[in-house]
Order: structure tokens, then C-alpha cells, then sequence
């Protein structure tokens, strides 16, 4: 028969096995919970990130794809505005020609009431002709031409005037006068042109 100090060690021995097995059991239980979470917590941030960068990516395709309509249409805004400028670059060209063309047919004879034709007899004094290149900023070309007839450089040499040069007749006709308002009357519609072009671009190519 065993003693009673043998059952009671005994007894501590099967205590501690049944703590130790309850602790264990708890321990893996435990652990094995935590690992479950960690593992879903993981995928929930995997998913999380995963959604994120498609975001990102789709976002980044919108604003490429924005930016390509956009420089597409300014593309296409411009190529517009310099056809719209070559044809009106023509069209002035083709009007200035026949204008030119007309020139002599309309300084050169008048007719009366009776419709008698007469030479066209006019004079345009020095004084005349300085101001009107002083008009245009030539102010340095000399009362014997237009600006026109001087090439439009205002480089002419102008002589020292005498009393009462300002009042003598110059060799400017009317068809001076005209030929020089032609070519002038074009180059103002070309920049106009060039400014309408640049306007219309801008207005165009606005988002």
C-alpha cells in the first residue's frame, strides 16, 4: 500500500501535469488565434495597398490621357490658326496685286461732267509729302519722295531747306500716294492677321 506521503506527491504531480497541460493548451490555442489575425490583418493591408496603387494607376492613366486630348486639341488649334493665316496671307496678296494693278487706271485721267478726259494735274508740295512721312514715322526721308518710293527705310539724305522749300512742288504724283497706301494698307492687314491668329490660338487652345 502506498503511503500517505506517496499520494500526496502523487497528487502534486498530477496537479502540475493538469496545470501544465491547461496552460499549454491555452498557450497554443492562444498563439494560433494570434496568428490567424496577424495573417488576416496582413492581407486586409496587402488588399488595402493593393487597392491604393490601382487607384494610383488609374488616376495617373486620367491625367495622361487628359493631357494628350489636351495637347492633341492644341495641336490641332494651331495647325488651324496657320492655315486660317496662310489663306488670309493669299488673299491679301491676290487683293494688294489687283489694287496695284488698278493704280494708273485711276490717277492717271479724270473726266468731267461733259465726260471729256483731262490728265490728272495735281501737286504735292515738300512740305506735303515730310509730313506725310513723318505720318509713318520716316520722319528722316526728305520731302522729294513718299516713303514708299524711298523704299521704306527712311534713310534718304535730306538737304539743308532753304526759305520756303516746304511750299515748293515735289515729284510725288497721286500714283505715289497710292502705290505707297497699297503697301501700306497690306502690311497693316498682315499684322492684323498676326494678331487675330495669335488671339484665336490662345482663345482655342484654353481647357
Amino acid at each position: 500500500m502506498f503511503s500517505a506521503v506517496s499520494i500526496k506527491s502523487l497528487g502534486g504531480v498530477l496537479v502540475m501535469a493538469l496545470l501544465s497541460g491547461t496552460w499549454w493548451h491555452g498557450y497554443t490555442q492562444g498563439a494560433g488565434r494570434s496568428t490567424e489575425r496577424c495573417a488576416a490583418t496582413l492581407s486586409q493591408l496587402r488588399e488595402t495597398f493593393a487597392m491604393q496603387e490601382k487607384q494610383r494607376a488609374e488616376q495617373a492613366a486620367q491625367a495622361l490621357n487628359a493631357l494628350q486630348q489636351r495637347f492633341t486639341h492644341q495641336v490641332k488649334v494651331a495647325h488651324q490658326a496657320e492655315q486660317n493665316y496662310l489663306n488670309r496671307i493669299a488673299q491679301l496678296r491676290t487683293q494688294t496685286q489687283q489694287l496695284t494693278r488698278q493704280i494708273d487706271d485711276v490717277t492717271q485721267h479724270w473726266r468731267d461732267e461733259k465726260g471729256q478726259a483731262h490728265t490728272v494735274a495735281c501737286v504735292f508740295t515738300r512740305g506735303f509729302v515730310q509730313h506725310y512721312n513723318a505720318a509713318l514715322g520716316l520722319s528722316d526721308v526728305d520731302g522729294s519722295v513718299p516713303a514708299a518710293a524711298a523704299g521704306g527705310t527712311g534713310n534718304t539724305t535730306r538737304s539743308a531747306e532753304t526759305p520756303g522749300e516746304r511750299h515748293t512742288p515735289s515729284p510725288v504724283t497721286p500714283r505715289d500716294i497710292l502705290a505707297n497706301i497699297t503697301d501700306n494698307g497690306q502690311q497693316c492687314q498682315v499684322w492684323r492677321a498676326q494678331v487675330n491668329g495669335l488671339l484665336d490660338y490662345i482663345e482655342g487652345s484654353q481647357p
